[in-house]
């Protein structure tokens, strides 16, 4: 019914977004993924819609890219998997992580996360192994940090130490722990690499 809609936040919580479009607020739904992405109350965003409807209930999930749109599609196309726990899903990994996962018969990843249970997940892998693409996962997007240290930052500070000689694990390692320590921090890639260097 709605591919998408494009409007200002009016509210937002890691759950649901109140999206104003011309004059109309909209409770959309969203993962914590989606919500993570989300410009500031006022901003406008454009989001990929999914609109569901249930006996008790019309809901409309919302998602910040179509890719994650489809493997929500794709989630509720299983067995036993409603929007809920899809959206439960994609807050407890990321894309790439949920890929990665499958790929790999990771069940203990996918069962780390609330409401999905062995059998469930064992489900998730046989039906979508097929249907979801590898994950092309940058060292940037792999490692968690702040807003104030973009994605091509921690690629070069990784790729920094793997030249120096240290293994690509390792490197990711050094890198994570000094990220956390330089929360809230503007650093700069040589700043990071110096710090990453005393965890090695």
């Amino acid at each position: 019914m709605y591919h998408y809609l494009t409007g200002k936040i009016a509210e937002k919580t890691p759950v649901a977004v109140i999206l104003d479009v011309n004059g109309i607020g909209y409770e959309v739904r969203v993962s914590l993924s989606t919500f993570s992405s989300l410009p500031a109350l006022g901003q406008t965003v454009k989001l990929f819609t999914h609109f569901v409807v249930r006996e008790d209930a019309q809901l409309l999930y919302g998602f910040a890219t179509e890719e994650e749109r489809e493997a929500f599609k794709l989630l509720i196309s299983i067995s036993g998997i409603g929007p809920k726990l899809a959206i439960t899903l994609l807050s407890g990994v990321t894309l790439p992580e949920l890929k990665h996962a499958i790929q790999e018969k990771n069940i203990p990843v996918l069962t780390a996360i609330s409401g999905i249970g062995q059998k469930t997940a064992e489900r998730v892998i046989i039906e979508l192994k097929d249907k979801i693409g590898k994950a092309e996962v940058s060292a940037g997007k792999e490692l968690i940090h702040d807003a104030s240290v973009s994605d091509q930052m921690v690629e070069d500070s990784v790729s920094a130490l793997v030249s120096l000689g240290y293994t690509k694990q390792k490197a990711k390692e050094a890198i994570q722990k000094t990220l956390k320590a330089m929360l809230g921090k503007k650093p700069s890639v040589e700043e990071i690499i110096r710090a990453a260097l005393k965890h090695v």
